[in-house]
């Protein structure tokens, strides 16, 4: 009881910061008023990387191969720092307002509008993981049903985004990552101590998952090829992480920000991972994604078991509401805005409605989904195939001599090949592919590189069109 009351506390203060932030500008509410230091905004992109994928993804990535499930938030963690040494300054010294602003000044509307639209669909994918983990948490501590829980966890996070905006986002990142870090460390504590005690739970542990770099589950194509394309170029190039970089005061805070936050990243991930390992050992036979769940239940005592739990969540709903609110701003700046043309004031309002419709889908779709890597990985495959390729030849432009309509294209036919590639399972695409087409692929690439296909196809109709289409 007392822990409920402790998460119930937990969600009424969430809900009380964004209704007292309810009355701000637009730019406050879009970029936080571009006037936060360097702490401010490295808490808050760590806060927005640990979600549900480096919270109980990769808790229960180590749970079911080990150590080298750390690779889903460390292969974020070193995109960082090129990020931070090449592309960081520039995107804070455009002073845009999203991810599409980019494209637009780079390309024109015609492209920054079908990005726009394609970076909504993706984040809702990626939102709906952040509830997934959300709704696991709280059913699995108070036996719940998980609908029941989603739909409140969705409740709470939806609205808090809905009155505060970025304002309110920026201002809990770090409260909500001090409780995430250190409930961790208390929760690994009580993991490692009961081991300490029993040393025979070691043996639950199979030998090949302290395996690191690569394991016989997790391979260098993995590494080398499909986590750096697929999990580390939003890094690069993301509207969760360009929205932090653009609430920094200046150029160099942007910088440094990025960097930092790499140094906290890199750690983290190893934590996590490890903490997996550990469950394993004391809770050999449970799936995966029950491993913090059972953890909390069954180890940590009641009140101390509220405040951890508050603090997961934290970490869930600073990376969740980064994402809505992003997704919105995009959804409204560049998409919306375009076709009405209408004011300052009335944005602020379309943005606020589309924090509400994004939210009731990105609850859907983890009601129908409901699995945390499986719902990233949904929005990951389709926001890189659509948007990042574009996006990093706006910073190449004029060496590469990109034009508009090769811009244009790259979005269509990568986003495009992703998103039929996720629908039923990749069943349209298949249906597509029939016979030959498909063969040849799978020849050609292999069955488990088919995923890296709408990158490829973006870069070559990036520039193919682009050589096509350049004025003489």
């Amino acid at each position: 009881m007392i822990d409920l009351i402790i998460i119930i506390a937990y969600f009424l203060v969430m809900l009380f910061v964004g209704w007292r932030s309810r009355h701000q500008s637009a730019e406050s509410y879009w970029v936080a008023e571009r006037r936060y230091s360097t702490g401010r905004i490295t808490m808050s992109l760590v806060a927005t990387i640990f979600g549900a994928s480096s919270t109980m993804g990769i808790i229960g990535l180590g749970y079911s191969r080990g150590l080298t499930g750390a690779w889903w938030a460390l292969i974020g963690g070193l995109a960082l720092i090129p990020f931070a040494l090449l592309l960081a300054s520039r995107v804070r010294a455009l002073n845009v307002y999203t991810l599409p602003d980019i494209l637009k000044r780079a390309y024109g509307e015609t492209v920054a509008v079908p990005a726009g639209i394609m970076i909504a669909v993706a984040w809702c994918g990626v939102i709906a993981a952040q509830l997934i983990a959300g709704g696991r948490i709280v059913s699995g501590l108070f036996a719940i049903d998980f609908s029941v829980a989603l739909l409140l966890v969705s409740v709470v996070f939806t609205l808090y985004t809905f009155w505060g905006g970025q304002l309110s986002v920026i201002r809990t990142d770090f409260w909500q990552l001090f409780l995430f870090v250190g409930g961790l460390l208390v929760t690994l504590s009580f993991l490692i101590s009961s081991q300490c005690s029993t040393p025979a739970l070691w043996e639950n542990i199979p030998p090949a998952h302290w395996n690191f770099p690569v394991s016989g589950a997790f391979g260098w194509y993995e590494v080398l090829v499909f986590y750096p394309l697929i999990v580390g170029l939003p890094y690069m190039v993301g509207p969760d992480i360009y929205s932090r970089v653009l609430c920094a005061r200046d150029n160099r805070v942007a910088r440094r920000a990025a960097l930092m936050a790499s140094g906290f990243v890199i750690p983290l991930s190893f934590l996590l991972a490890f903490f997996g390992l550990m469950a394993r050992a004391q809770f050999p036979g449970i799936p995966a994604e029950a491993a913090l769940p059972k953890t909390l239940i069954m180890l940590i005592p009641v009140g101390l078991k509220g405040l951890i739990v508050a603090g997961f969540l934290g970490a869930i709903m600073s990376s969740a509401d980064t994402c809505l609110i992003s997704a919105s701003t995009i959804l409204t700046l560049n998409v919306i805005r375009p076709f009405f043309g209408t004011a300052e004031e009335k944005n602020l309002s379309i943005t606020r409605a589309t924090v509400l419709i994004m939210g009731v889908v990105s609850w859907f779709i983890a009601s129908q989904q409901q699995g945390i890597i499986s719902s990233l990985l949904m929005g990951y495959t389709v926001f890189v195939g659509g948007v990042v390729i574009p996006t990093l030849g706006t910073f190449l432009q004029k060496a590469l001599k990109i034009t508009a309509s090769g811009a244009l294209w790259a979005v269509i036919v990568g986003g495009g090949t992703a998103i039929l590639g996720k629908i039923q399972g990749g069943l349209v695409m298949k249906t597509l592919l029939t016979g030959h087409g498909q063969a040849f692929l799978e020849m050609a690439l292999g069955t488990k590189y088919l995923s890296i296909l709408p990158i490829i196809l973006s870069a070559l109709i990036l520039l193919g069109v682009s050589r096509m289409t350049r004025p003489e």
